[in-house]
């Protein structure tokens, strides 16, 4: 039997868990935590370097520079994504996976938006927030479609945004966030007001994919005729 190269020992103390070498970035590496996040498979997501000229580290655990790679429980290494699914094929399948696919469609809206690089651009902000000064009937509320959301804005700056998908005569609002300095002060809900109104002038049935939006309507009945029930 081949001895087990040093670097995918564990100490016998350690639960073994799958491994994954990705990268945020890499549409493979995304596949793979997608399917495994499904399946209910628990795991190690490393962040490999960005280049492969630099995964001196990667290639010394898997033989190869390429990503995505998935170290089993065992220490058994599969490369790429058709090893890797290959691999889970065999593996039985969650309780709550059929469920979990059935969900992933019904939020295809939701992660078509650009929600998520908004959230990742307002964590990598560094700048302290400026307080914004004046009320929420001051504030301006105009939809930029070329961005796909609604922007609140005071004094010509932008405080906060409600973020949409247009489809087939329906608007799914994804997310929306305001200023810290304005949160808890009613401009969140004169976004939305704003936004649902204009929505139903433009005949378009409402998808409240948004949590905040979701709240808004049920709290103002007016709007529950507006919300899609397919």
């Amino acid at each position: 039997m081949e001895p087990t190269p040093p670097a995918l020992l564990r100490p016998a103390n350690v639960t073994a868990m799958l491994t994954l070498y990705q990268a945020e970035w890499c549409p493979f590496s995304s596949a793979v935590r997608e399917v495994l996040t499904e399946l209910g498979l628990d795991f190690v997501a490393r962040q490999v370097e960005p280049w492969p000229s630099e995964r001196s580290g990667l290639r010394e655990v898997a033989g190869t520079d390429q990503i995505p790679v998935l170290q089993a429980e065992d220490g058994r290494l599969y490369r790429g994504t058709r090893e890797i699914f290959g691999h889970l094929h065999e593996r039985d399948p969650w309780r709550f996976a059929a469920t979990h696919r059935h969900r992933f469609a019904d939020h295809r809206d939701a992660r078509e938006s650009d929600a998520p690089g908004q959230l990742i651009e307002y964590f990598r902000g560094t700048d302290e927030l400026e307080s914004a000064a004046g009320s929420p009937a001051d504030a301006e509320v105009v939809d930029v479609p070329e961005a796909s959301r609604y922007e609140l804005r005071l004094d010509g700056r932008l405080i906060g945004l409600a973020a949409y998908r247009r489809r087939e005569g329906r608007i799914a609002f994804t997310h929306t966030e305001v200023e810290e300095s304005c949160e808890g002060r009613g401009f969140g809900s004169r976004l939305a007001a704003a936004a649902l109104d204009d929505a139903h002038r433009k005949g378009l049935e409402i998808v409240p994919l948004c949590p905040f939006i979701a709240h808004y309507v049920e709290r103002h009945p007016e709007y529950e005729q507006l919300v899609t029930r397919r």
